[in-house]
């Protein structure tokens, strides 16, 4: 099934967008559009596979790269990159979330502990929705941390728990 993906106009407008050289905002454009990505942004992909997708020397893919996770944009580790608030620009509904989340569970550890993701964000509700199932080959109603390490979930609950009690929810 082919993806789509919304680039807003003002992407071109954006103060540090038009800051890039140009194989620097061809690169940022691939990330966020290319074919390999995902709903939450973070995805395996081959430098090599960047330079022959946009048709340009990997030593030039390399400096981009490099000048793009240097200003805090994305995060590359064994393979995978991670492009920073990507997130940010989904429509949150609870199906985006939950594939989101399903996209993060594949992600390497490494990616995740460097992005910041407000995981609390994503799950909020989730307890409440009596169909929620995180693997749709389950039949369990389960809660979305069940596949995310032991001490990942309680930090995540507990960080739920400190938000509820601030905003008397």
């Amino acid at each position: 099934m082919a993806k789509q993906r919304i680039v807003n106009t003002k992407f071109w407008d954006d103060s540090y967008i038009t800051s890039l050289t140009p194989t620097e905002k061809l690169l940022f454009l691939y990330l966020i559009t290319n074919p390999l990505t995902n709903i939450s942004g973070v995805y395996e992909l081959p430098a090599r596979r960047v330079a022959f997708d946009i048709g340009i020397p990997q030593e030039e893919v390399d400096a981009a790269f490099a000048k793009l996770e240097k200003d805090g944009k994305l995060i590359r580790a064994n393979g995978w990159v991670g492009v920073v608030n990507f997130i940010k620009h989904q429509s949150l509904n609870p199906k985006i979330k939950q594939g989101i989340l399903a996209e993060l569970r594949r992600a390497p550890e490494k990616i995740l502990e460097k992005l910041s993701i407000d995981y609390q964000s994503l799950c909020r509700g989730f307890d409440k929705l009596s169909h929620f199932n995180p693997n749709s080959n389950s039949n369990s109603n389960g809660s979305p941390f069940e596949e995310l390490s032991t001490a990942k979930a309680e930090e995540i609950r507990k960080g739920r728990r400190e938000l509820a009690r601030k905003w008397h929810i």
